[in-house]
């Protein structure tokens, strides 16, 4: 049987990614073959990706892009190995015990890390992978162990969750069934997005096979299958394309575990996939249809700029019909132009639907200056011909850009500063030409989401967020303060005011702008290494301006100067404990 017909075993949909017979027979495969020490994937937003990040700032980033995640541990020794620095615990190569099993077989440990996070008032939280942050109490663990050689290495650590999910105020645009029953939808978008406002009525658990993968590699390349969650682009707080918001998905892959070089043109780094997004339970559908995603992820850093990273990543979307399919594994390379869309594949009435999510982003770094620049363009559907791309570029398109500077300042070794704009908000074009929420599909209702979060972006489709974060490091950890500004889906807020029937004051010009959804977020953390413990602990409070939309377009003489807002509180507190052995 071949490769291409083994994937396209409609059997592989259900495939359960590593089992205890699937772990005993990776051990014996793995002990066919001699050692290397660490050769582990470090986990998106693990303690050794904050150090990795920052000595990149000091360093430069050779080594990764870090536009790829996760990436592996031996990235993060090497650019440890760079710096003579003596920052106390951020300066420490924090290694995990190793058991030699013979036959040149190594076993490690991930750090086992317990972490609580409470909401007082409504669910609020992101990046937080199998994770939904309800209101009430949420308690995370993470743990596990990974197996290696110099070809193959098999990793396991799974994320276990229990969420008290307590009853919260439901907003206005949330529909109810027949029976009157509030259903378990976006809010103000609908159905037409697998993405829950609340996952149900009652507590639940969730078990995720989280970093969990069977990898084989060789010098700078690897393949494999895994179900772990990636990060593409260099942005710290919210990549368009491609984040850790949502659980990881069962997937295929194959690319760079570190950079290749090509002599005069300059490092590259690349990985291709083939994934399967799955339904939550709350998304309603008369006919149960499995989705395929594939996705490209590219990134060069030219030979006479080292330290810049420029990268092109791709996913496209699709239902399954009787298995996977050689049209499915080239949709990635579609045309990028309807018009060559058209020419090449044919009438759109006569292929499966598709959702095609494009993004370019760039990462610079200057070690001298302890900076970084970064960006991200992202745009859904095709654009007509290159001469309406030209004219309108950013139609169906978001964007994101900010910085990371590191001060030496008194009281802290140094400071890092980070400052992050996000727009997924549809653009004056919609004046003039029809712009849909981003991550939805009119055929492909689930949208960019996987179990019902979305895969992209955590602010979520029509908004915006301005994001910016201080953070003092010391010998023994850090503190810090962050803020956050989170216009939430302005797109609804504009379509629904454009159609009301308003009063005549507010026809010229002038709608309703006083009550759109924004979210105010002030917060501090802090982390701390007492001996073998790491603590971490963080807390916000957040103002939520027009929770739940309740009064748009109600005017009756109402306008700014005279209008009662409706404004809510949550505070959130979070604590966590990882064991460093």
């Amino acid at each position: 049987m071949s490769v291409l017909n083994y994937i396209s075993h409609s059997c592989i949909i259900r495939l359960k990614m590593v089992s205890l017979t699937f772990l005993l027979g990776a051990v014996l495969m793995l002990s066919l073959f001699p050692a290397d020490a660490q050769a582990q994937i470090i986990p998106i937003d693990d303690i050794k990706e904050e150090q990795l990040r920052i000595y990149q700032l000091f360093h430069g980033s050779v080594g990764s892009s870090m536009s790829n995640r996760p990436v592996w541990n031996f990235t993060y020794d090497k650019t440890l190995g760079l710096g003579d620095h003596d920052f106390g615990f951020w300066s420490r190569n924090h290694r995990a015990p190793q058991l030699d099993l013979g036959y040149n077989l190594r076993l490690g440990v991930y750090n086992p890390s317990l972490r609580i996070t409470s909401n007082s008032g409504v669910p609020y939280g992101d990046n937080n992978e199998a994770a939904w942050y309800g209101k009430g109490l949420n308690t995370e663990f993470l743990g596990g162990f990974w197996l290696t050689s110099d070809y193959l290495t098999v990793t396991f650590r799974p994320h276990l969750v229990d969420h008290e999910n307590a009853e919260f105020e439901v907003p206005r645009f949330i529909p109810t069934d027949d029976d009157g029953n509030h259903q378990f939808v976006a809010e103000a978008i609908g159905d037409i997005i697998d993405r829950p406002f609340r996952f149900g009525p009652d507590s639940f658990r969730t078990f995720s096979l989280g970093y969990t993968s069977l990898r084989a590699h060789y010098r700078q390349f690897e393949a494999g299958i895994s179900n772990e969650p990636l990060w593409w682009g260099g942005n710290v707080k919210y990549p368009l394309l491609m984040s850790n918001n949502a659980p990881g998905m069962r997937h295929y892959f194959a690319g760079t575990r570190e950079p290749f070089n090509v002599p005069f043109v300059g490092n590259f780094e690349f990985k291709w996939l083939g994934a399967f997004p799955e339904d939550s339970d709350y998304f309603d559908t008369d006919e149960e249809k499995d989705r395929f995603m594939s996705g490209i992820n590219i990134n060069w850093a030219p030979s006479i700029a080292s330290n810049l990273h420029l990268g092109f990543a791709r996913v496209v979307h699709t239902y399954l019909e009787d298995g996977l399919s050689r049209e499915d594994l080239g949709m990635i390379f579609d045309p990028f132009l309807l018009e060559n869309f058209l020419a090449t594949r044919g009438p759109l009435q006569n292929l499966k639907p598709r959702n095609h999510l494009n993004s370019i982003y760039a990462r610079w770094v200057w070690p001298e200056s302890r900076f970084e620049l970064y960006g991200e363009f992202y745009r859904e559907d095709f654009a007509w011909d290159s001469r309406d791309l030209l004219m309108e570029p950013r139609h169906n398109s978001g964007y994101a850009f900010g910085f990371q500077k590191l001060v030496l300042a008194p009281y802290a070794n140094f400071y890092r500063i980070n400052l992050e704009f996000t727009n997924m908000t549809p653009s004056y074009l919609q004046e003039v030409r029809p712009q849909n929420y981003y991550y939805t599909h009119p055929e492909i209702r689930q949208g960019h989401t996987h179990l019902g979060q979305l895969l992209g972006a955590a602010i979520g489709p029509g908004s915006n967020s301005q994001f910016l974060s201080i953070d003092g490091y010391t010998d023994n950890g850090r503190f810090g303060v962050f803020f956050r500004r989170l216009a939430d889906n302005n797109h609804f807020h504009y379509n629904y005011d454009r159609m009301l029937n308003r009063p005549e004051e507010h026809r010229q010009g002038y709608g309703d702008y006083w009550r759109n959804r924004t979210d105010l977020t002030l917060g501090t953390r802090a982390l701390y290494n007492y001996r073998e413990f790491l603590i971490t602990g963080e807390f916000s409070w957040t103002k939520l301006f027009n929770y739940g939309r309740f009064d748009y377009g109600q005017f009756g003489g109402l306008n700014i100067s005279n209008f009662e807002p409706y404004d809510i509180s949550n505070v959130q507190f979070q604590f966590s404990v990882t064991y460093i052995f």
